[in-house]
């Protein structure tokens, strides 16, 4: 299997973009030849196709819950760790109806707002996750309580909350409305557990368990994930300006591949409390506080959670471009389209500290977000930036080996395929990270980016025996 190529399982999963070549539905060619489309489009074209006008690169996972007899299931595209102590998963779900695509899940919503509790989970790739999304594709919303029957998949109880778990799922996200509280400052946070954004709804669910399937947690399967698309440029750009790269002394370096395996040498262990029902079970400390770990391994995510990676930008008071690669980004409504990305904020060490791109965007109230792809420039790139500072490293764009368009309202990283220019409508504080609330503007897209050379990208992982 060549570096960039999908696993047997996954390909029928993928997702090319663009199906058609941009000509039309409001795309404009620039003179440099990139494509350009303004944002927000009109009523009557997104009743039309209210599909994502360009790629964000986004998994998906399926959600239920349980109002006594009443057991609901959705699918849901884009969920997010948004914060990590307390740890916060964000799941966003259209209210206002755009489309026959775009419709209110009020049906889910009514019983997640009642009950508070919600089960974020995966089943790997094949005949069961097959059978739980045609449930989802062939029941109307006001039938969203007949689905898990119609899906014929056998569920037990979860462990937190009465939310049905299926019993094949290999990883399950046991979750409730997050309570207002107070972030390591001492300062307000989550005074409603959810956040009116546009069309959709974002629910902050509080992580209350992990269970990860036993074979899993001891090693002997793995979970295989892609994180970013793949593509092959077909013009050259110009290089970046060529500077020696200012790597940092001695100390803590984040590591980054697109081909992600967990568990594996370059991860954490599973610290489970318990095993139950075959799954390994790790229970999280209802107080944010207990869950803080300052030891920069130990702060890392305690699981696998699909993420992939926008390139955040911005302009420095002296007009040097900044970089963030961001984890922790997502698409959180469809109209206004808002690409939200999750910036630490809070001092615990140094993964996570307070960063410089935080104050560049809420000078600017805007930024830009570029989708990288696999690549050994774009990787080295997002290494590198994700280690430097700004501070340290002077022209950090131009070291991590990335050439930028200037003139725009955000630098344009022009070896990435797509940009996302974005103005600020809001911030969330959530306890260590800051959400940016960026609705989109503009999209900029390279003219080698067409239907005969599309990205390819899956939204799921891959599960397999660690020595397969």
């Amino acid at each position: 299997m060549s570096a960039g190529a999908l696993a047997p399982a996954l390909e029928p999963y993928r997702y090319l973009w663009p199906r058609e070549d941009l000509t039309g539905a409001g795309w404009r060619q620039h003179a440099s030849g990139a494509w350009e489309r303004a944002l927000p489009e009109s009523r009557q074209a997104l009743a039309a196709d209210s599909r994502w006008p360009a790629l964000f690169p986004s998994p998906v996972c399926l959600v239920t819950a349980a109002d006594g007899a009443t057991m609901v299931l959705e699918r849901v595209v884009g969920p997010s760790i948004v914060n990590r102590f307390p740890y916060v998963l964000a799941l966003s779900f259209c209210v206002e109806p755009l489309s026959e695509r775009h419709y209110a899940r009020r049906e889910f919503t009514s019983v997640l707002e009642s009950t508070a509790n919600v089960a974020a989970q995966f089943l790997a790739p094949g005949p069961l996750l097959d059978r739980a999304l045609r449930a989802i594709e062939s029941t109307p919303e006001r039938g969203t309580a007949q689905r898990i029957a119609r899906s014929g998949l056998r569920t037990r109880r979860a462990l937190t909350s009465a939310a049905p778990v299926f019993a094949d799922a290999y990883l399950v996200y046991e979750g409730r409305l997050v309570r207002p509280g107070r972030d390591l400052d001492g300062e307000a946070i989550y005074a409603q557990p959810w956040l009116d954004v546009g069309s959709h709804r974002v629910y902050f669910l509080e992580v209350t368990a992990i269970q990860l399937r036993r074979d899993i947690a001891e090693g002997r399967s793995q979970i295989h994930w892609r994180s970013l698309p793949a593509w092959s440029p077909q013009l050259t750009t110009p290089p970046a300006e060529g500077q020696e790269k200012a790597w940092p002394a001695a100390g803590y370096q984040k590591g980054y591949t697109p081909h992600y395996a967990f568990p594996s040498p370059g991860t954490i262990a599973f610290e489970a409390d318990e095993v139950t029902d075959g799954m390994a079970i790790k229970r999280l400390p209802a107080e944010a506080a207990d869950q803080v770990e300052v030891d920069n391994d130990r702060a890392r995510w305690p699981c696998f959670f699909p993420s992939s990676v926008g390139m955040i930008t911005t302009w420095a008071a002296d007009d040097r471009p900044n970089l963030m690669p961001c984890g922790s980004t997502t698409v959180l409504s469809r109209h206004p389209l808002v690409i939200t990305p999750c910036v630490g904020y809070a001092a615990i060490n140094e993964r996570y500290a307070p960063r410089l791109t935080l104050e560049l965007i809420r000078k600017n109230r805007a930024f830009g977000c570029g989708v990288p792809f696999i690549s050994d420039q774009v990787i080295a790139a997002i290494k590198y930036a994700g280690n430097v500072s700004m501070q340290a490293a002077g022209d950090k764009v131009a070291r991590a080996g990335l050439a930028v368009e200037r003139g725009g309202p955000s630098p344009v990283l022009t070896d990435l395929p797509v940009h996302f220019d974005c103005e600020v409508l809001d911030e969330v504080r959530l306890g260590t990270h800051v959400m940016f609330l960026g609705a989109v503007k503009r999209i900029r897209v390279r003219p080698d980016v067409t239907a005969a050379n599309p990205l390819e990208w899956c939204p799921w992982a891959d599960v397999r025996p660690a020595d397969g």
